[in-house]
């Protein structure tokens, strides 16, 4: 009996033994292939990689004053252990591209650089960058050794949260185009120009237009602005009768706007109409300007070719060009990050530095104040 124990025991001892070896040897094979793999040699090895190689080996990340090198795997490979694994599993597909060779050509590369890039930065931002601040951190940063700029900039983005990759793209890698996302919104918001069902309740111009007085089209009134929702009211051939709710201040006879005390401009009255809105008979004084405000509603005619019967398409075009435009130069200011009043400036002082058209900067503006931090869901 003792002498079966005794070897009982040298049995389990020995299982012990052969299981560390094997988790030993585990380890061992994981840092040795986890030391071929996370290498740039080897991120580059496919010929698909040849593209991002080359633009790799061009920027600030590969050659630049202070001589650090950020190799390829430390800004894609997490260097966390589970993290780890899970970007390993993942990056399996890219060998699956490699043997299908869904990019290797510089055509089909490029046709895919938006969606490739567009894959990165969400993985990033989902992970506040995290690759990012294993080298760079905000309070590790010398501010009098930066520009004004980047200084006030990086203060910004360290008060309000931001992650580096809302402002740092196309650092490593060449920029993708992103007026494809803009051609992508447009053409879903002509689809819906033009189509106005029997039953729809409120239309909306994508572009700022003139408006008539009457079902002729004959006189002009003046112009409704772009991004302004209307009652519809019913249709005569090429005209759509409209009515606009808006509000007037005391004083000022030639505009509209959509709401009292807020500059979201709705509508512009030629000389000849600025009677023709009609008094609702609710007022509005402001307690901290004492500004006497007037609700009236204005009946016109609009092309209903312009028209467009849902805001999903229009607000969806507007935030494609805000996104697009007004984020080149630094992280674009969240939506709901000012009132209403304070965008009319705030984009105002941005919209020079962007290629925006008169319309689309009009469309852009009212979408940013009618989703302002005091304003609820859009009329």
């Amino acid at each position: 009996m003792t002498k079966r124990c005794y070897w009982r025991g040298k049995g389990v001892w020995a299982a012990i033994l052969a299981g560390g070896m094997a988790a030993l040897a585990g380890v061992a094979a994981h840092h040795l292939i986890v030391d071929v793999v996370d290498a740039t040699a080897f991120c580059v090895s496919c010929h698909s990689m040849d593209i991002p190689a080359e633009e790799y080996r061009r920027s600030m990340h590969y050659r630049n004053p202070s001589g650090m090198r950020a190799e390829c795997p430390d800004c894609h490979v997490p260097r966390q252990f589970v993290p780890n694994l899970w970007a390993k599993a993942v990056a399996t597909r890219d060998l699956w591209g490699e043997l299908t060779g869904s990019i290797d050509t510089a055509e089909k590369y490029e046709a895919r650089r938006l969606d490739l890039a567009q894959r990165v930065w969400a993985k990033m931002e989902s992970s506040d960058s995290r690759e990012c601040r294993a080298c760079h951190a905000f309070d590790a940063m010398d501010a009098a050794a930066q520009t004004d700029n980047a200084n006030l900039l990086h203060s910004r983005a360290a008060a309000r949260g931001d992650t580096c990759i809302s402002c740092h793209k196309g650092l490593a890698h060449a920029m993708p185009d992103m007026g494809v996302i803009v051609k992508a919104a447009r053409a879903d918001l002509e689809k819906t120009l033009g189509v106005i069902p029997e039953k729809t309740a409120k239309v909306y111009l994508p572009t700022t237009s003139a408006y008539f007085l009457a079902a002729d089209g004959q006189t002009e009134g003046g112009r409704m602005m772009a991004g302004i929702g209307v009652d519809y009211l019913g249709r005569q051939g090429d005209l759509a009768h409209v009515r606009l709710k808006g509000w007037r201040q005391e004083g000022e006879d030639s505009v509209l706007y959509a709401e009292a005390g807020k500059r979201i401009l709705a509508a512009r009255l030629n000389a000849g109409a600025r009677g023709t809105p009609t008094a609702t008979g609710r007022e509005v004084t402001l307690v901290a300007t004492g500004q006497r405000w007037s609700e009236r509603t204005l009946e016109v005619w609009l092309p209903a070719a312009k028209l467009t019967a849902g805001d999903t398409a229009l607000w969806g075009f507007a935030s494609a060009l805000y996104s697009v435009n007004c984020a080149i130069c630094h992280a674009a200011p969240r939506v709901n990050e000012y009132d209403a009043n304070q965008w009319l400036g705030r984009f105002k002082a941005m919209v020079d530095s962007t290629p925006l058209s008169e319309d689309e900067q009009s469309l852009v503006q009212t979408w940013l104040q009618r989703h302002a931090s005091d304003a609820g869901a859009p009329p």
